[in-house]
């Protein structure tokens, strides 16, 4: 049973982030917002919302090993940088987005984390950037999911 569980939290640890993060800003929206401090205009869903574009699951030897979309993933030639993996996300963005993600601690895994960008957005398809480090953060090669989330809907 306990296997499952922890099986279950492993395989949607970006949802539960997501999802724990979502409540948080609730929460401090709901505390420290003054009435009528919201208008209309801000209101706009073209303004607030987003929605996940792409995701991957990835292991430290950058092999992709779950993915949503066809993202492709490369490393450094002759580990000259470790921890920095490269991906292409096969997508045409239609608004704003970022690259976010977690190293994966499962499975004896080491803690760590992991900062993600652009290098540049062609036309038809973004390049991001995902860094890995260690606890004491020190570049290391680490397992991670990422996503590409866009600010609006398709």
């Amino acid at each position: 049973m306990h296997r499952r569980i922890r099986q279950h939290f492993r395989s949607n640890v970006v949802a539960y982030l997501a999802l724990f993060l979502a409540m948080g800003g609730t929460s401090v929206a709901a505390v420290s917002l003054a009435n009528h401090s919201i208008s209309p205009v801000k209101l706009d869903p073209r303004n607030i919302g987003g929605y996940v574009r792409e995701w991957a699951s990835v292991s430290a030897n950058g092999r992709v090993a779950a993915s949503g979309g066809r993202v492709t993933v490369r490393t450094e030639p002759g580990g000259a940088f470790p921890g920095r993996y490269f991906f292409t996300w096969h997508t045409k963005p239609t608004s704003a987005c970022r690259v976010i993600g977690s190293v994966d601690t499962g499975a004896g895994g080491v803690p760590g984390y992991l900062t993600g960008g652009f290098t540049g957005v062609p036309r038809n398809a973004p390049t991001g950037i995902v860094y890995t480090y260690n606890s004491q953060g020190q570049p290391t090669p680490q397992p991670f999911d990422v996503e590409l989330v866009c600010s609006t809907p398709r």
